[in-house]
């Protein structure tokens, strides 16, 4: 459910796939001596982690990203609206990590992000 008002930047292109997504492990296990394990649910909601990849962007596509990164979410720090682009739901995601980078060609980027619900 989007809830900020910064927006991912539409002019960067649909990513490649596959679009990985990873559920978060919200259950809290206790194992005792006997061998038995009690669980509890830890969190009320379960949050997804999306790994979001581009084979070959575009030096400017890239420092687009970089910027957008840097600047409107402040490293990170701050949450966003990002459109999936399978469903077209927009989700609120944070980054979990910086974007990795690497120059795959003159002037083009092997780009990869992480980010999580909020």
């Amino acid at each position: 459910m989007p809830t900020g008002t910064i927006n991912f930047p539409s002019t960067i292109p649909a990513p490649n796939y596959p679009l990985g997504e990873e559920l978060e492990d919200s259950t809290l296990r206790s194992t005792f001596e006997d061998g038995t394990v009690q669980t509890r649910q830890k969190f009320t909601r379960v949050r997804t982690t999306y790994s979001v990849e581009w084979g070959n962007m575009p030096d400017e596509h890239k420092q687009t990203l970089e910027s957008f990164y840097k600047n409107d979410v402040k490293g990170g720090a701050l949450a966003f609206n990002w459109t999936h682009p399978q469903s077209g739901v927009t989700k609120n995601v944070r980054f979990t990590e910086p974007p990795k980078m690497s120059l795959s060609v003159t002037k083009y980027w092997s780009v990869s992000i992480s980010l999580q619900e909020v």
